[in-house]
């Protein structure tokens, strides 16, 4: 009997200084959420969403849509940077240019020949011990650094104006304020006569300056240097009158 009074007495200054704890305090902050297909980022003020992050993971969400551009840019400036040297004296197919047997040269030549290339390594593959000019035009460029089949500046103008998919990637208009590393200016008149290149950034000091990396045959007369692929700088105001369009190469983001 003594013992189960000493017990209860301990159970009841338990329960006095030791109150049984409500685990919906009306203190505790409930963050409701849901998920959704965009990322989701909590920040360190006890849940509350750290915006600056969530912009950042949403850029990054929304780059994950576009081809690497860095991949693009690589493929680009390899083209543009390969060194090679003839076995042959090779001349174009219209006897405008020629490239000297043994002499060293920097970028993959421009042609409008059947022979075109896709890469370094297929140019490198062909022009060995070759007496073709092998090479690749503006738009074969350009289709050779995004990574796609051979493109002509008409297939891509109508791809853009049909809303039409090349190789099951969407090719978009965009503003010429979006414009990002691995884009391109395209111009056609809807016949097959134009041109594009490739953009890498605006120049710091002047935004009007644009530098990219292109196939143009329009070298300084007798073509010297000879038309290679190479770096340019473009003026985007002459761009924009002259009626060229800034377009982006897109994938379906990965689920």
């Amino acid at each position: 009997m003594f013992i189960a009074i000493v017990l209860l007495m301990f159970i009841a200054i338990f329960v006095i200084f030791n109150p049984i704890k409500n685990t919906t305090e009306s203190n505790q902050k409930i963050i409701p959420f849901k998920l959704s297909n965009s990322s989701i980022t909590l920040g360190k003020n006890n849940g509350t969403p750290d915006l600056n992050v969530a912009k950042s993971l949403n850029a990054s969400t929304a780059s994950n849509s576009n081809l690497n551009c860095q991949e693009i840019l690589n493929r680009a400036k390899s083209m543009v940077e390969i060194k090679w040297s003839p076995k042959y004296n090779i001349i174009d197919r219209y006897g405008s240019y020629v490239f000297i047997k043994g002499r060293s040269y920097y970028g993959i030549p421009y042609s409008m020949n059947y022979y075109q290339v896709s890469s370094v390594n297929d140019f490198l593959s062909k022009i060995n011990n070759s007496k073709k000019l092998y090479g690749n035009d503006c738009s074969g460029f350009v289709s050779a650094a995004w990574g796609i089949s051979r493109q002509t500046t008409l297939t891509l103008f109508n791809a853009v104006k049909n809303d039409s998919k090349i190789d099951g990637k969407t090719v978009s208009e965009i503003s010429w304020n979006d414009l990002r590393t691995g884009d391109a200016l395209l111009i056609d008149n809807g016949k097959g006569e134009g041109h594009i290149m490739l953009y890498i950034n605006a120049d710091s000091k002047d935004g009007d300056k644009l530098n990219v990396y292109e196939q143009d045959v329009q070298t300084i007369i007798p073509f010297e240097p000879l038309p290679v692929a190479r770096k340019d700088v473009r003026n985007k105001e002459t761009l924009m009158k002259d009626g060229y369009i800034p377009i982006r190469l897109l994938i379906a983001p990965s689920i």
